[in-house]
């Protein structure tokens, strides 16, 4: 009787024992498991960003990207959308904002009401790749361009936003 228990015993615990025991975090290392990492941007300074894309200009090609609005926001940034010049006027009155995202072609129109806003936010243009704003870019400081990955657009961001924070704010 203990011979046939001790060969019952050996039968079935032999396959469980060459099976290798797996710790926590070992599951995750074999090939196809795992967590999927990706690169997650947090704002250190969140900003309150106006978008001014109106649709007869190029802008759906960057700025008027909803994926686009979904990364800003991600990153933990407030973003309004205006399309209207009448309403992008009203805004800037109504509310304040730190980021102001345009057409560079538009830089005419938009820096006498951006001098007459309360906050005076900095305006960042996009620059697209047509060749004819060569003189608009030269006049007018444009460090993004349309083809930029949004990761070029957040830092720049925060860039600004770093030199808005006061003193204080950026030890703690």
């Amino acid at each position: 009787m203990r011979k046939s228990i001790l060969l019952m015993l050996v039968v079935v615990a032999t396959p469980m024992a060459s099976r290798p025991v797996e710790a926590c975090g070992d599951k995750l290392l074999l090939v196809g498991r795992g967590v999927r990492f990706q690169r997650a941007y947090a704002a250190v300074h969140p900003a309150n960003i106006l978008i001014y894309a109106r649709p007869t200009t190029n802008a759906d090609r960057a700025i008027r990207d909803p994926q686009f609005h979904k990364t800003l926001r991600q990153a933990g940034h407030q973003v309004s959308v205006i399309e209207d010049s009448t309403l992008f006027e009203h805004a800037l009155t109504l509310t304040t904002f730190d980021i102001v995202l345009a057409d560079l072609a538009e830089a005419p129109s938009i820096d006498p009401l951006i001098a007459s806003a309360r906050a005076h936010p900095k305006v960042l243009y996009v620059e697209y790749p047509n060749g004819s704003n060569k003189v608009l870019a030269s006049q007018f400081m444009c460090e993004l361009k349309a083809g930029d990955r949004a990761t070029r657009f957040l830092d720049r961001i925060d860039a600004e936003m770093k030199t808005r924070a006061p003193r204080g704010a950026a030890s703690k």
